[in-house]
């Protein structure tokens, strides 16, 4: 059995009845989601969870007294899970039907405990790029899957499935901000797992200008230097980089100015639009130093692309 485990905090329910929809909707049905309501204060999220869990008896629910974070509740979710496999889902994404029977296949002939896969983006109203995110090619090489992660996280979190000792060894997820998933990848290279990317494209996945990913884009960007540090075999790395995060400190100021450009290169990026491109560039002119961080990232995609064309 695949047991997916699944936070909620302030998801609409139209965008996760699809996300859960897409689960029950699975090609391989020997499942079980097990779904943490972290956000027990709104009544009508709860009563539509219920009514899921309900109608369902391959749903677990568990409401959490207090809101308690998405890395406490992927851990007591985990903590709860029957199955031989783990894997996760969002939920505000879409899994393609035949996700996990794929993955599943992927892992299992391919003798591998950890296996990630390509995505779709899709934004807020769900309308879908064209195109896949990262390349349309697996990487079974772990060497190369080590060089690929130095460089960028493309272990796009909710299309996770991995052998249930992984998460077992590994104590779960550590309490990292906002680079949970990340610090979890690192530590599977660092155990000694065999982990792979599958090519192909399993999941939609959401990006939002909301997202933690830009709005804590710079502190994201510092806590990623911290944890990439892990894969040169730094002995004493586990202790040192909890204690580098909780030490992290960060200009409120720079932050929202960097999060503010990056969610206006999206905007420019969805519109092609003059108006968005002058704003873009004016609050660049305004905060200079963002250039740097824009320059990584486009920096980031090549080496990815030449990565895996070798």
């Amino acid at each position: 059995m695949i047991s997916v485990l699944m936070s909620v905090y302030n998801e609409s329910k139209d965008i996760l009845g699809k996300s859960i929809y897409s689960i029950e909707m699975q090609s391989f049905q020997d499942w079980e989601l097990i779904i943490v309501n972290d956000n027990p204060e709104n009544k009508n999220l709860s009563m539509f969870l219920e009514e899921k869990a309900k109608n369902n008896p391959n749903i677990k629910l568990i409401t959490n007294k207090k809101n308690m974070g998405l890395v406490n509740s992927l851990n007591v979710a985990f903590r709860m899970s029957q199955g031989d496999y783990i894997a996760r889902m969002d939920a505000d994404d879409i899994s393609a039907f035949d996700r996990l029977e794929k993955q599943l296949s992927f892992l299992t002939y391919g003798n591998l405990d950890f296996v990630f896969s390509n995505v779709q983006s899709i934004d807020e109203t769900g309308q879908a790029s064209k195109q896949a995110v990262l390349p349309e090619r697996n990487l079974l090489d772990n060497q190369k899957i080590r060089r690929v992660i130095e460089v960028s996280d493309i272990a796009f979190h909710p299309t996770w499935l991995m052998k249930k000792n992984v998460m077992q060894l590994l104590n779960g997820y550590r309490l990292v901000d906002s680079a949970e998933d990340y610090d979890f990848v690192i530590r599977s290279l660092r155990s000694h797992f065999k982990l792979a990317y599958q090519g192909e494209v399993l999941l939609q996945y959401r990006y939002r200008l909301d997202s933690i990913s830009r709005s804590n884009g710079l502190r994201q960007e510092k806590i990623n230097k911290i944890l990439q540090k892990g894969l040169s075999d730094q002995k004493n790395w586990e202790e040192w980089s909890l204690n580098q995060v909780r030490n992290l400190r960060i200009d409120a100021s720079e932050e929202h100015k960097l999060s503010n450009i990056l969610q206006l290169g999206v905007s420019f990026k969805r519109s092609r639009k003059l108006g968005d491109m002058v704003r873009l560039v004016w609050n660049i002119f305004l905060y200079p130093k963002s250039v740097l961080s824009i320059t990584k990232r486009i920096l980031i995609d090549k080496k990815i692309q030449q990565i895996f064309s070798i």
